[in-house]
């Protein structure tokens, strides 16, 4: 983050000036000058943003995405190291993200249980028909350099345009299953006219075949609805990130954003159970959906474990649009 000085003028000084003023003896008006407030014009307001997604590594590290556009250069990967004294966040370079080249907008990412150091991270949906990948990714941490193993799409249900808001996936979590096979748990984030609700759905990943198969039930999926005390129901998004706990507990973050200004609000909540090895039914909702805390003030759309050392049960990211993102650790009591 770039630090700007501002220039602040001791009190004494102002003292001097006023007293110095007053002491004037002449009758002569002074000119008035307007005070110009305007504020420079800056063409990024942020540097590299806050993040979008992330994974838990190990008690103090974290691996998160950022949500850059297609069309722009930077960091994609980020590697969060925390101490008692200080939080590090590394860069990650990417050798090369494929034929279609930079992902567009990098909402979610979740480790590749029984594989180490593989992960997937995946883009919003489409754009335009195009895009909508999952990028089966390897990450040398000694090189922090990054290499895309293969790629495969979601399936295609709705449109995203520049007037229209169609697949907008913001979770992504994966379960063992067979040797070669993962379940693959999808969060939609709703808010939309197509998917009001969030959704959770599932598919199979064949790691040795490359193909991702979402089918009936799993294609179908499953709504939800936040709780959470909104500003507007329709246009909350009810999945911005989903993590699983020691205790097979699936945990969601959900957001309100009124404008890239904010006000921003968002919640943590108890979302259901994982079914570990029943591709039928992967996650129970519960029937009732519990609110672990709300956070006035900033939008969460990364959700994950907790950081040793710390009294806390969970750890976000936010992505606060003009004002960057900050990574915290927060508390929740135990659901009954």
């Amino acid at each position: 983050m770039v630090h700007r000085k501002l220039s602040i003028y001791p009190a004494e000084s102002l003292i001097f000036a006023l007293l110095l003023f007053t002491a004037c003896t002449t009758t002569q008006k002074l000119k008035q000058h307007p005070i110009d407030f305007s504020a420079p014009q800056v063409s990024d307001k942020k540097i590299s943003g806050g993040s979008s997604g992330m994974e838990q590594l190990t008690d103090s590290t974290y691996l998160v995405v950022y949500d850059l556009k297609k069309h722009k250069s930077g960091t994609r990967l980020g590697w969060i190291i925390l101490t008692h004294e200080s939080i590090n966040v590394l860069p990650i370079e990417m050798v090369s993200w494929g034929e279609e080249g930079n992902p567009n907008d990098l909402e979610s990412i979740c480790l590749i249980p029984g594989k180490t150091n593989e992960f997937l991270v995946a883009e919003a949906g489409n754009w335009q028909g195009a895009l909508g990948r999952i990028f089966h990714i390897k990450i040398d941490f000694s090189l922090r350099i990054a290499t895309v193993l293969g790629s495969v799409k979601y399936p295609f249900l709705h449109l995203n345009d520049f007037d229209i808001e169609g697949d907008q996936y913001e979770a992504m979590h994966c379960l063992p299953y067979t040797e070669n096979e993962r379940i693959i748990l999808l969060g939609e984030r709703g808010g939309s006219e197509f998917s009001p609700l969030g959704i959770i759905r599932w598919g199979l990943w064949d790691m040795k075949q490359n193909t991702l198969t979402i089918e009936g039930d799993g294609l179908k999926g499953i709504p939800v609805d936040a709780p959470g005390q909104w500003t507007n129901a329709k246009t909350k998004r009810c999945i911005t990130d989903i993590h699983v706990d020691h205790d097979g507990i699936l945990w969601a973050s959900a957001s309100e954003d009124q404008g890239d200004s904010g006000p921003f609000y968002s919640v943590i909540y108890a979302l259901g159970h994982i079914n570990p090895m029943n591709f039928n039914q992967p996650v129970a909702i519960f029937d009732t959906l519990t609110m672990g805390r709300e956070i006035h003030g900033l939008k969460i759309e990364a959700l994950s474990g907790p950081k040793k050392g710390i009294s806390c049960t969970h750890a976000f990211g936010t992505e606060d649009e003009i004002y960057g993102g900050v990574w915290r650790p927060i508390n929740i009591a135990p659901i009954d």
